[in-house]
C-alpha cells in the first residue's frame, strides 16, 4: 500500500494498532457520523468522490459495520458526500438496489463487501460501464475496468490472534481467567475455504507459541445466528476453553455474550469489538483484542487514490498484515488486560510476517480433506 495509507491510519483510527458481510434507510454506523452532504471542496483542489455503501446490517458490530464506517470516514477525511443503504437479511434486494443506484448515476463509487456479490457486481459493471464499483472480500474482478476488488490474508491476522490466545491460555499467573488445560476455541460462520483460512492461521499462531495448545473448532453455518454462536461458545467453555475467538460475523456476538456470562476471554473479529461494547465494561474487559479486517480504511484509501487521479479501478489487491489493513486492535481494554510482554511479542510476530520470516499457512490451494485433517489434528 502507498505511504498515503499509513498517514491516513494515523489520522483516523480511534484506536492504535498493535500489529499491525432492504430498506433505503440511512443508518448511523457505530463510530460514524450521520450521512450528510459533504462541504464543497476548494476550487483548486481535487473533487472528492461521492460514496454509497450497500450492506445487509450496518450495525452488526462486525464485517458490515466496518464497511459502513468507511463511508463516514470518506465524509470526514476527504469531504465525500456519502450514504449507507441497508437491505436487511433479504439478499435478493442486493441486485435491484445496485441497479437502481447505478441508474441514478449520483454516486461516483458504489461499494459492497462479500464473495456472494461477485456476480451482481460483474453484471452491473457490464451494464453500467461508466459507474465505478468497489467489491471487498471477494475474488478478483480485475477484468472489469470499472471495478476495484480486494481480498484479504485473514490467515495472517488469525495467526496473530492464535499467538495471543496461546500466550493467554498458558499464562495462568498473570491472566486471571486462564486455566491449565491449554484449550482455546474458534467459532466460524461457515465451513468454507475463506473461514478455514482463518482457522489454519489461528492454529499455526497458537502452536508457534506452544505446540501443546489445543484448538476446538465449530461452525454456526450462519453469519447472523447469534443464539447459535452463543451455544457453540458455551459448549467450548464447558469443554475447558478459557478463550474463544469468533469469525462468524453477527453470530459472533453470541460468543462474546457467552464469554461475559462465564468470565472467559474472547478475541473479536473485523471490528474493534471491545470498543463497540465500551458501555458494557464487564464484556469489553474480556475481549482482549480483535482481528481487524479494516474495510473502512481500505475504502478510504481507494476513494482517496481515485480522487487524486490514480488508476485504481480495473485492479485487484490481496491485502495482509504488511498493508496495515489486517492487524490486531489495541485499545484501552487491551492495554489494561493484556500484559505488555504479550503485546511486544505480537509486534515482533507482525514484523516477521511483514518481512517474510514467518509465512502463514493458507487453506487456499489445499484440498478440503487435507485442511480438515489439520483442523481435526489440533483438537483435544
Amino acid at each position: 500500500m502507498k505511504k498515503l495509507l499509513s498517514i491516513i491510519l494515523a489520522l483516523v483510527l480511534v484506536f492504535s494498532l498493535v500489529a499491525c458481510g432492504g430498506s433505503n434507510e440511512e443508518p448511523t454506523p457505530s463510530g460514524g457520523d450521520t450521512p450528510a452532504p459533504a462541504p464543497a471542496p476548494a476550487d483548486d483542489g481535487p473533487k472528492p468522490p461521492s460514496v454509497c455503501v450497500v450492506v445487509g446490517n450496518a450495525s452488526d458490530k462486525s464485517f458490515s459495520e466496518s464497511l459502513a464506517r468507511g463511508a463516514a470516514l470518506c465524509g470526514t477525511e476527504i469531504g465525500s458526500e456519502y450514504k449507507v443503504i441497508e437491505f436487511g437479511s433479504d439478499e435478493t434486494k442486493m441486485l435491484p438496489t445496485l441497479e437502481d443506484l447505478s441508474e441514478d448515476g449520483k454516486w461516483d463509487i458504489i461499494a459492497v463487501a462479500s464473495y456472494s456479490y461477485v456476480e451482481y457486481i460483474e453484471a452491473c459493471a457490464e451494464k453500467y460501464p461508466d459507474q465505478h464499483y468497489v467489491l471487498f472480500d471477494a475474488a478478483s474482478t480485475a477484468g472489469y475496468p470499472n471495478v476495484y476488488s480486494a481480498d484479504y490474508k485473514g490467515n495472517e491476522g488469525a495467526y496473530l490472534a492464535g499467538a495471543l490466545a496461546a500466550m493467554v491460555t498458558t499464562d495462568t499467573e498473570e491472566m486471571e481467567y486462564a486455566n491449565p488445560e491449554k484449550v482455546v476455541g474458534w467459532v466460524g460462520g461457515m465451513d468454507m475455504t475463506l473461514i478455514n483460512d482463518f482457522v489454519l492461521g489461528f492454529i499455526q499462531g497458537a502452536h508457534d507459541i506452544d505446540p501443546e495448545v489445543k484448538v476446538i473448532t465449530s461452525y454456526t453455518n450462519s453469519f447472523g445466528d447469534t443464539a447459535k454462536g452463543k451455544e457453540l461458545a458455551q459448549i467450548m467453555i464447558d469443554a475447558g476453553c478459557d478463550l474463544v475467538y469468533n469469525g462468524a460475523g453477527g453470530a459472533g456476538m453470541g460468543c462474546l455474550e457467552a464469554g461475559k456470562e462465564n468470565h472467559t476471554y474472547s478475541i473479536g473479529t473485523d471490528s474493534d469489538q471491545a470498543m463497540l461494547f465500551a458501555d458494557d465494561p464487564e464484556k469489553a474487559n474480556l475481549i482482549l483484542a480483535s482481528q481487524l479486517k479494516s474495510l473502512d480504511i481500505n475504502l478510504l484509501d481507494v476513494a482517496t487514490r481515485y480522487m487524486n487521479g490514480e488508476d485504481v479501478f480495473g485492479h485487484h489487491e490481496n491485502l495482509g498484515v504488511a498493508s496495515g489493513v489486517i492487524c490486531l486492535s489495541d485499545n484501552e481494554f487491551t492495554k489494561k488486560n493484556v500484559p505488555a510482554w504479550m503485546l511486544e511479542k505480537i509486534n515482533e510476530l507482525s514484523d516477521k510476517i511483514k518481512d517474510g520470516t514467518i509465512v502463514v499457512e493458507s487453506a487456499y490451494g489445499q484440498d478440503d480433506a487435507v485442511v480438515h485433517e489439520k483442523i481435526d489434528a489440533a483438537r483435544p
